[in-house]
């Protein structure tokens, strides 16, 4: 199996990278969940006021591939994604993003994602499915993990 072991500065992925223009999300396990926080800026605006549900999206996106990854110790990309868009995702205040796997099988990962305001309310939601690949993460040596 291929490793997979570069690390953040080498990681230049629009969500978890050291990519300028990025979220620069930092995932930590909380109980069954991933979880990062952040703040959007207005070079993320859609509605006034409110992220881009493309970005919204791309939150969704990258815990459930993170959980993914963290359940199966392997790249998991996701190849499907549905978003409910409950409420505008303000921009300027914190926010959070989790997802948890609900189910693996067939080296496919199942998960589910929430995005929160700093009073825990969901304003959007993901389900996802990602496809396990064979390059291994190896957590000790790689600080994505």
């Amino acid at each position: 199996m291929t490793e997979f072991d570069w690390s953040k500065e080498e990681n230049r992925c629009f969500g978890c990278g050291d990519n300028p223009i990025g979220l620069k999300l930092d995932f930590r396990r909380s109980g069954d969940w991933l979880t990062a926080s952040t703040e959007l800026g207005k070079n993320y605006q859609g509605f006034r006021n409110s992220a881009h549900g493309g970005i919204v999206a791309t939150l969704l996106d990258e815990a459930s591939a993170w959980a993914s990854m963290a359940e199966t110790g392997h790249l998991a990309p996701s190849y499907e994604l549905n978003c409910k868009f409950l409420e505008p995702v303000p921009l300027n205040e914190e926010i959070s993003v989790r997802a948890r796997v609900i189910e693996e099988r067939h080296g496919v990962v199942q998960s589910k994602s929430e995005v929160r305001n700093a009073a825990g309310k969901i304003l959007a939601r993901g389900e996802a499915s990602s496809r396990v690949l064979e390059a291994k993460i190896d957590s000790e040596e790689s600080e994505l993990l």
